[in-house]
């Protein structure tokens, strides 16, 4: 009887500790964080957006079961600025993103980067033991020693490119199987190849486009099963290096959606999400994981048809106008944000207090820029935002300023003298290509009524005091800005990333061969046949568990004393 009891008592608590071991071997309270950026994604590019072609079906889960945030803003209309406002929480001109002589971000060439002074997300999240990577394209910046890369601004691991594709020198680089070369402009023969970075140091010069987001995946997995076996919480930054221009794809996507080129970019760079979230449920950490999708600016509409779709908005990449700045947006955490809508003002600005908020990390020291909109995210709840400065940083001021519904535009790279009232004659007329002008009074837009920006209702008498309200406001929000030094003005010739520094001829001598090797990432196995349970589905998995065995155990328990009393009544009779 004691045995059994002994047995029983041995292996309940053996399944607890496994049970245990499992869940609660770090504290949940934190989550994990994962943040999508896709590079010049449209408006209308996804599926869940209204482009009737696209395959992204990873994508539209999460929009089906996350919040979609439909009126969700970029920091800016051009990648390095964008970036440097997402990953601050700050307006990018504070960190010296503006430029007088029309540089709006940072090429291959600039010895400059984001200050190492500007707290990031990734140094945020750090002080809270949180562990960090960023995958994919940077363009915040190398410096003469890479002292600008995501390593020193707090990140522990870095894989990816300094800059976009499209930016890379000579030669060409391959952008579809077997050996079709990207259709870019002609490359630029003073800048080196396109190089791919591991930590700092250059591991593959030129890059191979052609396996480099397989590559990327194999980081993603290993390092966040890295962080989960040492019981750190984990912010990933994933930022895709598609769909911008040019576009490339791996043979399983070439030729694989209806679109070309561009919606083949796309599948691709979905299927990536797909493959880290799978990743994600078989470590466990799925259900304590909140992600975050979005785009750093609009649609490249100087491409056309190959730049994407800025949807209903006017213009795109580079405006002020709404497609430049209007990006898609869902957070998706499971079990935690209600699937819905929300119509609130939220900007990438925002996502650093979230953050912050969320984790419990103060932010008392920080000149921010941003709101915390957890109300918004757990509860519906309405945003703090009420206004928004819109810079182009090719100038020192803001170009448009929002507040509420209305949107006053006081300078456009656009000539509004001969633009006709159809929509597609406006975007015609969109991009840096075009003059620059200033209005006074502002150009004004009911967006609530107007959301593509047609009807200039700034000449109206009644809505006179609406603009004068508009201007009063922006010029105090401007006061209280500081201005960083420009970052964007200086260049230097010959200052490139090489993986042969001080080589001859420059910059062609800048090729190496790769150093890559799936060895270089140790947790990278990928199970895609297998439905992983969620966490709180091994809860019940282990409860069914334990009570079957106590039920067993019970059984023995009562089996045993009459299993004993025969065994005796036989001894019994064979003595007598």
């Amino acid at each position: 009887m004691k045995a059994a009891m002994n047995y029983m008592i041995f292996h309940i608590s053996f399944l607890l500790l496994v049970l245990l071991k499992c869940t609660v071997c770090r504290p949940q309270n934190k989550p994990n964080i994962v943040i999508f950026l896709a590079d010049d994604l449209g408006y209308g590019d996804l599926q869940a957006t209204g482009n009737p072609i696209s395959d992204t079906p990873n994508i539209d889960i999460l929009y089906r079961d996350g919040l979609k945030l439909t009126q969700f803003y970029s920091s800016a209309s051009v990648c390095s600025p964008s970036r440097a406002g997402l990953l601050t929480g700050r307006y990018p001109v504070r960190s010296g993103f503006w430029s007088n002589e029309n540089m709006p971000l940072l090429g291959l060439n600039s010895p400059l980067g984001l200050p190492l002074n500007e707290t990031t997300i990734a140094e945020l999240v750090a002080d809270q033991g949180y562990k960090s990577a960023l995958i994919g394209k940077w363009h915040l910046g190398v410096g003469r020693n890479r002292e600008f890369l995501p390593k020193h601004h707090g990140f522990d691991h870095f894989f990816g490119l300094p800059v976009s594709v499209y930016h890379s020198g000579c030669p060409p680089q391959i952008c579809f199987p077997p050996d079709v070369p990207c259709v870019t402009a002609d490359c630029i023969s003073t800048d080196p190849p396109l190089p791919l970075f591991l930590e700092d140091e250059i591991i593959e010069q030129p890059v191979n486009l052609l396996t480099l987001i397989e590559r990327q995946t194999i980081a993603a997995r290993s390092w966040v099963t890295e962080f989960s076996e040492s019981g750190n919480s984990f912010l990933l930054m994933y930022w895709f290096v598609q769909p911008h221009v040019p576009h490339f794809a791996s043979s399983r996507f070439h030729n694989s959606t209806l679109g070309g080129d561009y919606t083949d970019s796309l599948a691709e760079m979905d299927w990536q999400i797909g493959d880290i979230i799978t990743k994600l449920k078989e470590i466990g950490e799925f259900d304590n994981t909140l992600f975050l999708f979005t785009s750093d600016n609009g649609p490249d509409k100087s491409s056309g048809f190959q730049g994407g779709s800025p949807g209903p908005f006017r213009c795109g990449k580079s405006s002020s106008f709404e497609g430049g700045t209007r990006v898609p947006g869902v957070v998706y955490w499971p079990s935690r944000i209600a699937p819905g809508i929300s119509k609130e003002l939220i900007s990438h600005l925002d996502i650093f207090p979230t953050i912050a908020s969320l984790i419990g990390s103060s932010v008392d020291n920080i000149q921010l820029d941003g709101y915390d909109i957890s109300d918004v995210l757990f509860n519906m709840g309405k945003s703090p935002r009420s206004s928004l400065m819109f810079f182009n940083n090719t100038w020192k001021s803001p170009f448009a300023y929002r507040n509420n519904q209305y949107k006053a535009h006081a300078v456009i790279l656009q000539s509004f003298s001969t633009i006709s009232e159809d929509l597609d004659d406006y975007n015609a007329r969109c991009g840096n290509a075009m003059p620059l002008s200033r209005h006074d009074p502002s150009l004004l837009y009911n967006l609530h009524l107007d959301q593509e920006e047609r009807v200039n209702i700034g000449e109206d008498q009644e809505m006179q005091s609406v603009l004068n309200q508009l201007h009063t406001a922006r010029l105090l929000e401007e006061s209280g800005l500081t201005y960083g030094e420009s970052i964007l003005n200086r260049s230097a010739d010959r200052f490139q990333a090489c993986c042969n520094e001080g080589c001859e001829p420059f910059p062609l001598c800048c090729q190496c061969v790769s150093n890559y090797t799936n060895e270089l990432f140790s947790n990278s196995q990928r199970v895609t046949a297998v439905s992983f349970p969620s966490s709180q589905f091994a809860w019940l998995v282990a409860f069914v568990i334990i009570f079957v065995t106590v039920f067993l155990s019970a059984i023995i328990m009562l089996l045993i004393p009459r299993l004993r009393q025969k065994q005796n009544e036989e001894n019994y009779i064979k003595l007598s």
